[in-house]
C-alpha cells in the first residue's frame, strides 16, 4: 500500500494523510471531513492499527480527563513520498568515510546548486512576485512534500511542508535543512525568510515565515 498524493480516494488514506498534516489527532478532529458514521471510520482506523500504519495512545490535558490520539508509525511515514531512504543515507555514509564530512556537505551543497538552476528555469516565466511564491509551492507539492501556503494579515506568507521527502538524510547530516533554506532565499530573494520548524526536530512540518516583498 501506498498513499496515492493525487486521487486520495479512499478513507484509509485520507486518515493517513490528515495524520501526515495535524500529527496527532483525536477522533472527533478524525471525523470532520468525513461523510460516513463514526462506527464505520473507528473500522477503518483499526485496520490501520492492526496493519502497524497508526497507533494510539492517552495524552494527559491540562484540566479533565486525557483523551485518545492517533498518530502514524513510522510504517505508516514510509508510505509517503521520500526520494532517498536508506540507500542515500548508507551511500553518503561510505563517501564520509573515505573522504569526510566536509566532502559529504559539498556533495549536498553541490546538489543544492542544482536545485537553484532548476527551479530557476521553472520560475523564470512567472514575472509576479506572488505568482513566484505559488509557483514555488507548487514545485514543492510535485515533489512530494505535501505544501500549505497561508497569506498573512501583515503581508507574509507563511509556507507548511507536512512531509520531507529526505527526513532519513536530514536526519543524519542536517545542515541539508539549511541548505534549503538557502534555495527559497536564493529564489525570492526580495524577500526575508525565516525556518519556524522542522520535521528533523521532532515538529509535524517544515515551516517558512516568506517576509513581504521588499520596496
Amino acid at each position: 500500500m501506498r498513499v496515492d498524493m493525487i486521487k486520495k480516494s479512499s478513507v484509509k488514506e485520507k486518515i493517513l494523510l490528515k495524520l501526515k498534516r495535524g500529527n496527532r489527532l483525536t477522533i472527533v478532529q478524525l471525523m470532520e471531513g468525513f461523510h460516513i458514521t463514526d462506527i464505520a471510520l473507528r473500522r477503518h482506523i483499526h485496520t490501520l492499527e492492526r496493519e502497524g500504519l497508526i497507533q494510539s495512545f492517552q495524552e494527559k490535558q491540562t484540566m479533565g480527563r486525557p483523551h485518545h490520539v492517533y498518530q502514524l508509525t513510522d510504517k505508516g511515514g514510509e508510505l509517503f513520498p521520500n526520494q532517498y531512504q536508506q540507500f542515500s543515507v548508507d551511500l553518503l555514509k561510505e563517501v564520509e568515510e573515505i573522504q569526510g564530512i566536509d566532502f559529504v556537505y559539498q556533495l549536498l551543497a553541490s546538489r543544492t546548486d542544482k536545485s537553484i538552476d532548476e527551479y530557476k528555469k521553472l520560475l523564470e516565466d512567472v514575472p509576479d512576485y506572488n505568482g513566484k511564491i505559488k509557483k514555488l509551492v507548487q514545485i514543492q507539492e510535485d515533489k512530494g512534500y505535501m505544501t500549505e501556503l497561508q497569506e498573512n494579515a501583515d503581508g507574509s506568507y507563511t509556507l507548511k511542508q507536512f512531509n520531507c521527502p529526505i527526513s532519513n538524510v536530514a536526519r543524519e547530516y542536517k545542515g541539508i535543512c539549511g541548505q534549503e533554506l538557502n534555495l527559497f532565499e536564493e529564489l525570492l530573494e526580495d524577500s526575508s525568510i525565516a525556518a519556524t520548524s522542522c520535521i528533523v526536530s521532532g515538529e509535524n512540518c517544515c515551516s517558512f515565515l516568506i517576509g513581504e516583498k521588499k520596496k
